[in-house]
């Protein structure tokens, strides 16, 4: 009797099948990046400043030169900078202050409240005329310290003065006009700033104080301010800052 074979079993449809193991999603850690704050946000949020200029009488009694110190507030009267002058002449620079007055050549140190060094403004010596152009005047703006971020530049007119604001790679942002007479006497004297399209920005005012102050204090002690949009990146409400503190010098150091 023939024994009868046994079937062949099908092949699989996969010839080298697996058991497949679900997939299982690793959920990846989500890292958050946290960007570290300006060097320059105490301006982040303000629309306008308030400055206090006083003169280091200690250094004029004791010939070292002119020296400014100035205060820099909020509208809340917070304090936000200190700023130190510094005469950049080393040698007989006791003598710089005196017959330089506001032309003198000079370094500005711009702390914040902590100490912190944000800002440095650097002036070199410019003998300008108010009417002829002999020279012009120039600063250069550093935030941080070694790090420029624009310049503030004179333009001569016959007239009114005038001031060009650029950023650190020669484009110009601002322009500044001031009235035909800068002298503050019985009103304030207001500086309009104005966009590269003609559009209004903010102004610098020359706060008039009576005429006892006047008379006495003037040397001493002074007041001024600068008004913006408060849009503005916090470099260019760093650079209308420093335009202020120059034309402080150049109208109104005696």
């Amino acid at each position: 009797m023939m024994m009868q074979a046994a079937p062949i079993p099908a092949a699989p449809s996969e010839p080298y099948a697996y058991v497949k193991d679900p997939l299982v999603k690793v959920e990846q850690p989500v890292l958050e990046v946290t960007s570290e704050p300006h060097i320059l946000q105490d301006l982040s949020t303000v629309d306008r400043l308030f400055i206090t200029k006083r003169l280091r009488v200690r250094s004029v009694l004791f010939l070292r030169g002119k020296k400014n110190r100035f205060f820099v507030r909020t509208s809340d009267q917070n304090l936000v900078y200190t700023i130190e002058e510094q005469n950049r002449l080393i040698i007989s620079s006791w003598w710089v202050g005196y017959f330089c007055y506001g032309l003198r050549p000079l370094q500005l140190h711009v702390r914040d409240c902590t100490g912190t060094e944000v800002m440095r403004i650097n002036r070199p010596y410019a003998c300008t005329s108010r009417i002829l152009p002999c020279q012009l005047q120039r600063i250069q703006v550093f935030s941080p310290p070694g790090t420029k971020i624009g310049s503030i530049e004179q333009v001569w007119t016959a007239v009114r003065p005038e001031y060009v604001v650029s950023r650190e790679n020669g484009a110009r942002i601002f322009w500044i006009s001031g009235p035909r007479v800068t002298i503050s006497c019985f009103r304030d004297i207001q500086f309009h700033i104005y966009n590269t399209d003609g559009t209004s920005v903010g102004s610098t005012i020359k706060r008039w104080q009576g005429i006892l102050h006047a008379m006495f204090l003037a040397p001493v002690t002074d007041r001024f301010g600068v008004a913006f949009d408060r849009d503005l990146s916090v470099e260019d409400k760093a650079l209308l800052l420093a335009a202020t503190l120059l034309l402080d010098y150049m109208y109104y150091d005696v």
